[in-house]
């Protein structure tokens, strides 16, 4: 694979999917990589968060391409939501659920962490959350892979041009100590855009909900493989 669509925090609008399946129908990627935040604030109802999951999901097995996705820190509970993306998985053959999982296909090795990353303790009720030492063990199939390419996506970003003051530093370390080809972090709109960090490019294509996307081309020269779609 070496054309990507990269998205993430759809943050419970479930019409901005519609502009998802135009870029897929537009691009006609290879794969969809998506960062989690589906629901945004989540619902107060377990009826309300099986349906904005299902509705997504539903979204992503009609793209018809290879598709990973993670989940965001709101879409809890997380054996909620994990038993929705089973359900999915079965009925379509071509979307993945990458979270602490690894996914080969062809020359690249996939896998993520969704929620947020911390020093203290994993937590998948209320908000997600995972510790450090949790997190490097479920993303340490990754490193071990032996494919060319490695992309780590993740639902929080680095400090700095992405992430602001707001990032996340335990996203920066991974980043520094591991050199994923690709790491995808879900961030604002705001601070959308990408940059290199030595052998890693770093991707944060903005909000979903907000029409924004990205577009990844390993086929093109470095400084011509992403573009920043939408408003």
């Amino acid at each position: 694979m070496r054309r990507f669509l990269i998205a993430g925090r759809l943050d419970g609008r479930h019409e901005a999917m519609a502009k998802l399946q135009s870029l897929v129908q537009e691009r006609r990627p290879e794969g969809v990589l998506f960062t989690g935040d589906i629901l945004g604030t989540a619902p107060d109802s377990d009826a309300e968060k099986v349906k904005g999951w299902k509705d997504f999901f539903d979204s992503l097995g009609k793209l018809g391409v290879f598709t990973a996705v993670i989940p965001g820190p709101s879409d809890v509970p997380l054996w909620m939501f994990l038993r929705m993306a089973q359900a999915a998985e079965v009925a379509n053959p071509n979307l993945h659920v990458a979270h602490a999982t690894l996914f080969e296909e062809g020359d690249v090795a996939i896998n993520g962490i969704g929620g947020e990353l911390t020093e203290d303790r994993d937590r998948t009720e209320e908000r997600l959350s995972y510790a450090r030492a949790s997190a490097e063990y479920f993303l340490r199939t990754l490193w071990q892979a032996d494919q060319t390419h490695k992309v780590l996506l993740m639902s929080v970003a680095p400090p700095g041009q992405l992430g602001g003051d707001d990032g996340n530093g335990i996203c920066g370390d991974f980043i520094d100590s591991y050199h994923p080809s690709l790491c995808v972090v879900a961030g604002t709109t705001e601070r959308r855009g990408f940059h290199r960090v030595a052998h890693t490019l770093v991707v944060n294509p903005g909000r979903l909900a907000d029409g924004s996307a990205a577009w990844l081309d390993w086929n093109r020269i470095k400084p011509e493989q992403v573009e920043i779609l939408g408003p």
